[in-house]
């Protein structure tokens, strides 16, 4: 069974909270918020995925460095 957390209405565990906190700071300072703007972090915490693919291509780099 899929346990999909929704940003804003639950509480992500540690790793995906020190994600968030990565990308941030990233898109941040190469000036690209746009992303974080648009695009919520909602997480499937069975799969260890992201629903938005953008986010999920950063998160697997972040996750193998």
């Amino acid at each position: 069974m899929n346990t999909i957390l929704w940003d804003g209405e639950n509480v992500f565990p540690e790793k995906i909270e020190l994600f968030k906190k990565f990308l941030k700071k990233y898109l941040r300072s190469v000036n690209n918020t746009a992303l974080l703007s648009d695009n919520p972090f909602h997480y499937d915490s069975s799969a260890d995925k992201f629903l938005n693919s953008e986010i999920q291509e950063y998160y697997f780099l972040w996750s193998i460095a």
